[in-house]
């Protein structure tokens, strides 16, 4: 049974959000400290997802890293997965996120200013 279970993580087990994450942005050329600036998180953060083995950010910054790389709907969810998060269906903040990256919109003043509106957490 172990066989099979190990077989079976090895064939279902995605990336690891910090490989997953340092992948994305080594494929889109960028910067470390331009990523985790425009994402508003200081270096302190950024560092630790670097360096600390299996550390998982708050939903809200893994969000924040999707909009500041500017990836569409499925690289985001792709991203949250990998984090243990998702973007649900029944929750306002969720489906406002969503909207903008379908829409292609990474402005967070702009987000924040919907959210606001819709009384949900804004991405601080």
């Amino acid at each position: 049974m172990e066989e099979k279970i190990n077989e079976y993580l090895k064939q279902n087990k995605t990336d690891e959000f910090k490989n997953l994450l340092f992948s994305i942005i080594d494929e889109k050329q960028l910067k470390d400290s331009d990523v985790y600036k425009k994402a508003g998180i200081d270096r302190k953060m950024f560092s630790k997802i670097r360096c600390v083995h299996h550390y998982i950010p708050k939903k809200n910054n893994v969000i924040k890293l999707c909009l500041s790389l500017s990836l569409d709907l499925d690289q985001t969810n792709q991203l949250l997965a990998s984090a243990g998060y998702q973007l649900s269906t029944n929750n306002n903040f969720d489906l406002i996120i969503r909207y903008f990256i379908e829409k292609g919109i990474y402005d967070f003043d702009l987000i924040n200013d919907y959210l606001y509106a819709f009384q949900c957490t804004v991405l601080n």
